[in-house]
């Protein structure tokens, strides 16, 4: 009864990608369709293959499974493959996602943007503070400084007023005065290019 596709290499004929749904999967998302995550868990299947999860939210917040996709690699390649084989259990154009909320992986991402261009692209944040404070550990020392930098991060994450977004910054790049390094990456790798995709404001 699943419904599923699958691809392989032109010349091994390996299988390369597979694609599969429930029948029932397809009925809720065409129900419950403005916002849809998605994730990697990376290689932790006999497999060894990248399995990408897309889950959907219904509208009294409850999540349900819409498909699965065991991918080769990670490249942009597989995930439009993947993205474009998701596209089309929506039954008509206007009921594509309006929200999709994935990590901060570069081909991912630009396969939702060709795939569903008018699609608004969110990043976990909990992912994103995950990482920072990662970063944080690495760069920040001594220890008992870690929980004032990351509240400051904190802050700017929760800025709920545009106007306040730049006094939240300059709030940060204060505390971390000692550790440009990481005012750096933390401008670099996430306000500059993601900003929108994850400050409240």
């Amino acid at each position: 009864m699943y419904v599923h596709w699958c691809r392989c290499e032109d010349v091994s004929n390996d299988v390369q990608d597979i694609f599969w749904t429930h029948p029932d999967s397809v009925k809720l998302v065409n129900s419950f369709n403005i916002v849809i995550l998605m994730d990697n868990t990376y290689k932790m299947n006999k497999y060894r293959m990248s399995l990408l999860e897309v889950v959907g939210i219904t509208s009294t917040g409850l999540t349900f499974s819409v498909a699965f996709c065991l991918l080769a690699v990670e490249k942009e390649n597989n995930f439009l493959w993947a993205l474009d084989k998701l596209k089309g259990l929506f039954l008509r154009v206007d009921s594509y996602p309006r929200v999709v909320v994935c990590d901060r992986d570069a081909s991912l991402m630009n396969a939702i943007r060709i795939v569903f261009p008018e699609t608004y692209n969110l990043l976990y944040r909990f992912h994103n503070d995950k990482i920072v404070k990662a970063k944080c550990k690495m760069l920040v020392h001594p220890r008992e400084e870690w929980d004032q930098v990351m509240q400051a991060w904190g802050s700017i994450v929760d800025c709920g007023i545009v106007e306040a977004f730049e006094d939240c910054v300059n709030a940060l790049q204060v505390v971390c005065s000692s550790w440009p390094i990481f005012v750096d990456y933390v401008m670099v790798t996430w306000l500059r290019p993601h900003k929108e995709k994850f400050v409240k404001a």
